[in-house]
């Protein structure tokens, strides 16, 4: 401390600051690096970790689809029944069935040895090469979407009687030779005796030079129990190196190996030592894995440089394997390493230059050291967004800076790895395969999108089991609300011996397939299961449907040289003949076209279909005649494999046919000489002769059709001259009518806006009349047509009756309307002599009002005997339209009659019933009308104007309906030229301006308002 004391201060602080500097850069870089070397543990552990259980999750998932597809596959009924048929093929192929078969299928194959699996018929006819064809196909297609290598069928004497690859292993016996102690021979043997039905399966088997490979074997038993053999799988066991030597979130030095009980390594090697792969791996890892441990150490690996080991043991095919995945310790901590030597490299820059530096300068790099050690340690916490401060400077405390944003950055990109393998993990629960995991208590806990997807779509069906059940919301709902008898599917999947487990249930209309895998931890057993669900009701139907056209319909089998392979039962019983006795026999002998398709044969080596009739014909059977189709089966290298007739049996159908067609003949012969003698009499009806009658007799069963035509011609023309006679009353009253309008819109264009107002509202009713009247001209229109069609008659009828009913309650509501009008004139006439008396009161000042109050009355008593005169002409007309309901009622009665005998004349008479409903439309109007004048006394003088329009109307319609009806001859008049019809009314032009006059007379009743309310 003297010695201190006696240096200057200016030498002292940057001597302090030096040394202060040296403590603070030495703490500092040995806390940096102790931090950066543990978060590089911890993140190495942890990456190496997730990468191991997402290995040893696909080598399980691996496992457990290989053991699952066995099952799945020995549990179809076509299997076993492949397998059955096989081997009584082998039996009937004579004394050396291995010889016959290694020949053909292995000597004789044409393809290289990787490729005899396309040789599925060798052109042998024997039971054997039919069902290869048959049941080959689907195994090939087993193979190819399960990426198996083989797929063999084994008898229970080991007879091999089916490989689909048929490589040196197929047609021998597994128990004699060399064959006996092959790996094949040894998983068969197991299975066969195995007692129960769970899959056995072989070590990994590796071969000098070839791939490596594991066989699963299942034995097959009847419905009774018995065995009656061995489904063999053989599948490449390259998927476990490949998952294994996968690099990711590896690095450069890192790899993965399993290894067995034995200590033999189980998968490829990424990074082989240097002396070659050892034959055992008992490093501590590897021995703990298979202790049933879990866990990570630091240690020699197997290529006996320094790792990070991570293990964990992993159960595949029911064996407990040891999986490891290990890094280099000098790869994992070069990071660390690298930053200690920043570190230490820019320590020493930094103490050259703190030299020359004053006391401020050492404010300036503690400050920035105390930050970066504060972002150390947040890194250190998982923070991996935290801001690296001064990164910007040049100095060694910008290079730290640096340095420790590319650590965090690194880190930050192992984070990204770490959740890049847990969305790995994500992807593989989301399979477009519909699966669902439930825990041990048969609760779901997860679903993925395509179960929500399947449930969704067939929700219905689902409802019809559990009413309750959300395709969203299945999460925590128990499995047993689908299943009928919960407790059933639950004693099943308790026993392990029953899983994997493959069973169909029935959903509403749908029927699913369900495969369920367990899930297992070693430490805890079971966990769960993995449910996959499959929709199979397609499947299931077009099984049926095949089922059903083989059972109702005639099939015939043709092998491609057009010899008969095969026939069902039913062309069997059809044609009278033993199923042996056909085949083998050509199809000249037993099949030709008929109608145009003779000598159709060779056609189908084209592969062409041929739809039509065919002549079938049994050696000493019947013959029949067949219709359907004959259709060229081609393989997959669209050669011809077989051909196929499916047809029905017509052969009684053809002869019904030919008889009714002869009956048919000879019914219509007589129906025309019917028809023709109609149309003549309907040509007559539609001429408006309705004196026209049938005099030549019908046939038998047509007689009384000719009855009931002239029965109602007669009544016909008898209700038309009723409407005769009543269209010239009626065009008598409506031109009194019209004269009496005449002089009363002579008198009433006098009167004031009041009056013009209700001249107006009247001309509207009389508008609607007329609407009426031409409504009856086309209601007799109508008639004329129904007398061509002859339908629909009375029902018109009887309309007719309830619309001339509706026109006397209107022309009653007219008489209480002009009673009104009389009412309004009496008290205009009060009011015109209360003005008198009031303008007699004013004295001078009133006599002008006195005047036209006189003038008003006057008026007012003229409006009064108007509407009298109205009144009584309405009464008269109203007697005259009663006349005329009771005539038409009578009409009515008569058509009533001819309803009976032609129900399709009354069809068309139903148009004169909606013109009648237009001309109570057209009332209605005129009431609404007439409410409005007992409103508005100024609407009298518009309403007459219209009332004289309205007769003249009338009466053209009157003369329109006269001259319509004078078309008609009956019995009491001849027809006779139309005379000249006065030209209709266009009732929109007249709405348009019976519009344009109220709208005037209303301009002028405010006008009077106005002035009324002025005075």
């Amino acid at each position: 401390m003297k010695v201190l004391k006696r240096i200057k201060l200016g030498v002292r602080l940057p001597l302090m600051l030096v040394a202060i500097s040296v403590v603070a850069l030495a703490i500092m870089g040995l806390s940096s690096y102790g931090v950066a070397r543990k978060i590089l543990t911890s993140e190495g552990t942890d990456r190496l970790q997730q990468s191991l259980e997402m290995r040893g999750t696909a080598l399980e998932h691996w496992a457990a689809g290989l053991t699952s597809d066995l099952g799945a596959t020995a549990s179809n009924a076509g299997t076993t029944r492949a397998l059955r048929e096989f081997g009584a093929a082998w039996e009937r192929l004579g004394t050396a069935p291995q010889d016959y078969l290694r020949k053909a299928f292995i000597e004789a194959n044409p393809n290289p040895p990787a490729e005899r699996f396309k040789l599925d018929y060798p052109g042998d006819v024997n039971d054997y090469t039919i069902l290869h064809r048959r049941y080959h196909p689907g195994f090939v297609a087993l193979a190819e979407q399960k990426n198996l290598l083989d797929i063999y069928l084994v008898g229970v004497t080991g007879n091999v009687i089916y490989s689909m690859n048929k490589q040196e292993d197929f047609a021998i016996n597994l128990r004699e030779g060399s064959a006996k102690d092959s790996p094949l021979a040894q998983v068969v043997a197991a299975a066969q005796a195995a007692s129960g039905d769970a899959p056995v399966v072989s070590d990994f088997i590796r071969d000098p030079g070839a791939p490596e490979v594991v066989f699963l074997a299942r034995p097959l038993r009847s419905t009774e129990g018995m065995l009656l053999g061995v489904l063999v799988f053989k599948a490449s066991a390259a998927p476990l190196s490949a998952i294994m030597a996968d690099p990711r979130a590896l690095g450069e030095t890192g790899q993965g190996y399993v290894v067995d009980t034995d200590m033999a390594l189980e998968s490829t090697l990424r990074h082989a030592p240097a002396g070659g792969v050892p034959g055992e791996v008992q490093t501590p890892a590897v021995q703990r894995a298979l202790a049933g441990e879990s866990g990570h150490v630091i240690e020699a690996g197997i290529t006996g440089a320094e790792v990070m080991a991570v293990f964990a043991p992993v159960t595949l095919f029911g064996r407990t394997y040891a999986a490891v995945v290990e890094q280099g310790t000098q790869e994992l901590f070069e990071p660390a390493r690298a930053l200690a030597r920043q570190l230490t490299l820019n320590g020493a820059m930094l103490l050259v230059l703190l030299g020359g530096l004053s006391a401020w300068m050492a404010r300036s790099v503690s400050k920035p050291l105390a930050r970066l050690t504060g972002t150390v340690g947040k890194i250190s916490e998982g923070i991996y967004d935290a801001e690296v401060h001064d990164g910007e400077r040049g100095d060694e405390i910008g290079d730290i800076a640096r340095a420790l944003a590319g650590l965090r950055d690194d880190l930050s990109e192992a984070e990204v790895t770490r959740r890049e393998a847990a969305a790995q993990g994500t992807a593989f629960r989301n399979s477009s395969a519909a699966m669902m995991m439930v825990d041990a208590e048969f609760n779901i806990r997860y679903v993925n999108a395509a179960v929500v997807r399947m449930i969704g779509t067939r929700i219905e069906d689902f409802r019809k089991v559990t009413p309750e059940i959300d395709a969203e919301d299945l999460v925590g709902k128990s499995m047993d609300m689908f299943h009928r008898t919960p407790a059933h599917a639950r004693a099943i999947l308790s026993d392990s011996a029953n899983l994997p487990y493959h069973a169909d249930i029935v959903v509403g209309e749908g029927r699913f397939g369900l495969d369920i895998i367990e899930i297992t931890q070693p430490e805890k057993g079971r966990i769960g299961y993995v449910v996959e669900w499959r929709d199979v009701t397609e499947l299931r139907m077009n099984r049926a449907l095949l089922s059903a056209i083989d059972d109702y319909q005639l099939i015939f089998e043709f092998a491609p040289t057009g010899t008969l392979a095969r026939v069902n039962a039913n062309l069997v019983t059809a044609l009278g003949v033993e199923a042996e006795a056909l085949i083998g026999l050509s199809h000249e002998a037993l099949i030709d076209g008929v109608e145009g398709l003779e000598g159709f044969w060779p056609r189908l080596a084209n592969l062409e279909p041929i739809a039509g009739r065919f002549r079938l014909t049994a050696p000493g059977g019947r013959s029949l005649l067949a219709e359907g189709s004959i259709t060229p089966v081609p393989d997959r290298n669209d050669r011809l494999l077989k051909i196929v007739l499916i047809a029905n049996d017509v052969t009684e159908a053809q002869e019904a046919l030919r008889l009714e067609q002869a009956r048919n003949e000879a019914m219509q012969a007589g129906q025309k000489a019917v028809v023709e003698a109609l149309r003549i009499g309907l040509e007559r009806l539609a001429t408006g002769d309705l004196c026209s009658l049938l005099e030549q007799a019908f046939p038998e069963e047509y007689e009384q059709l000719r009855a009931d035509f002239n029965r109602a011609v007669t009544t016909l023309s008898q209700a038309v001259q009723v409407v005769i006679d009543n269209a010239a009353e009626i065009d008598g009253e409506a031109r009194e009518i019209s004269n009496a309008a005449e002089d009363l819109s002579s008198r009433t264009e006098r009167q004031a806006a009041t009056l013009e107002e209700t001249a107006a509202a009247l001309d509207q009713l009389t508008s609607s009349v007329s609407s009426a009247a031409a409504g009856v001209g086309e209601a007799n229109l109508v008639v004329a047509q129904a007398r061509e069609s002859a339908e629909s008659s009375g029902q018109i009828v009887q309309q007719a009756v309830s619309a001339m009913g509706e026109i006397e309650e209107s022309s009653r509501k007219i008489s209480r309307i002009i009673g009104v009008i009389d009412d309004i004139a009496f008290q205009t006439n009060l009011l015109a002599l209360n003005a008198g008396v009031e303008a007699a009161r004013a004295g001078e000042a009133g006599r002008g009002f006195a005047v036209v109050a006189s003038e008003v009355r006057a008026l007012a008593q003229r409006s009064s005997e108007a509407a009298r005169e109205i009144d009584t002409l309405i009464t008269a007309s109203s007697n005259h339209v009663r006349r005329g309901v009771d005539l038409v009622g009578e009409t009515g009665s008569a058509l009533q009659r001819i309803l009976v005998a032609v129900n399709d004349i009354a069809a068309r008479v139903s148009e004169i019933a909606a013109s009648a409903q237009e001309q109570s439309a057209g009332l209605a109007e005129i009431n609404t009308a007439m409410n409005q004048l007992d409103q508005v006394t100024q609407h009298n003088a518009a309403m007459f104007e219209q009332t004289t329009a309205a007769s003249h109307a009338l009466t053209r319609g009157a003369q329109a309906l006269s001259a319509t009806t004078a078309q008609f001859r009956t019995a009491g008049v001849a027809a006779k030229p139309a005379p000249a019809v006065a030209r209709p009314i266009d009732l929109a032009r007249h709405k348009a301006s019976v519009a344009r006059t109220a709208g005037a007379t209303a301009q002028t009743a405010v006008a009077m308002e106005e002035d009324w309310e002025d005075f």
